[in-house]
């Protein structure tokens, strides 16, 4: 009787606790691309700057010597980062990763495995 309900306790306790383990901890201003740090079981990360250069957008604002701040540089920005957000939750999800994050924004891994989906997402975009 006592093992039963120290058992069940137990239960009651990591079935508590387990929320709490859930969690990875991002730097202040984080660029949080899917997800979110405080309930993640498999977390991956992304080099910005890789995808933003494999995009058509940025290839024509270097190619084109398009003002980033004009209209027309504010446009394919804006078409840029939908086309990475688009690709980044593609294979995020094909990839079973439930926060992805920028690349080196993460940290404290809470012991996690921490994935760089980079190349996948680059594939993605280049498609």
């Amino acid at each position: 009787m006592v093992s039963l309900v120290l058992r069940r306790l137990a239960v009651a306790l990591l079935l508590t606790l387990a929320p709490l383990a859930a969690q990875v901890t991002l730097k202040r201003g984080a660029v949080v691309y899917q997800g979110s740090g405080t309930n993640t079981t498999a977390p991956a990360t992304v080099d910005e700057s890789k995808l933003k250069e494999a995009t058509p957008e940025w290839k024509k604002i270097q190619a084109d010597g398009i003002d980033v701040d004009s209209a027309q540089g504010k446009q394919l920005i804006h078409k840029m980062n939908e086309r990475i957000k688009e690709a980044v939750k593609s294979v995020a999800q094909s990839e079973s990763r439930d926060l992805v994050t920028r690349k080196d924004d993460i940290i404290d891994k809470q012991g996690k495995d921490v994935v760089d989906l980079t190349d996948k997402v680059v594939d993605k975009i280049s498609e």
